[in-house]
Order: C-alpha cells, then structure tokens, then sequence
C-alpha cells in the first residue's frame, strides 16, 4: 500500500484516500525512526494486525512510503 506520512501532528489517525492510498498523521518527528515506528504502530491498530506483519519496503527516509501487510 502506499502511505503517505505526515509527522508532527497534534493527533494521530489513518485517512483512506483511495484503493491501497492512506495519509497517516504521526505525533513522533521524523528522527532515529520514531515516526516509522509510530506509523507501524498506527496501521497495526488501524488494521488489526500485530506489527511484525507490516513492514516498510521502500521509502523509509521518505513521507512517502511503500508499506507491506502480510499475514
């Protein structure tokens, strides 16, 4: 799915644009990781999944991002 991120926000929430396209909003800023970390977080949750079945696979210095949802 792509996702695109937006750090810094005030609250956190996944938007679905479109077909396999969300924005998520992320507290953490983007440093050592702690925004990739919170926006797996978040997916999980959004997703019900545990968050070893997300994984970022492109993208992970990027707001733009390739994330991939196994099983």
């Amino acid at each position: 799915m792509d996702v695109h991120v937006k750090t810094g926000k005030k609250t956190g929430k996944v938007i679905k644009k479109d077909f396999g396209v969300y924005e998520v909003w992320v507290k953490s800023p983007p440093v050592k990781g702690a925004a990739n970390k919170e926006l797996i977080t978040a997916l999980a949750n959004h997703f019900n999944v545990k968050t070893y079945n997300l994984r970022i696979i492109k993208g992970p210095a990027s707001s733009l991002k390739i994330v991939e949802l196994s099983e």
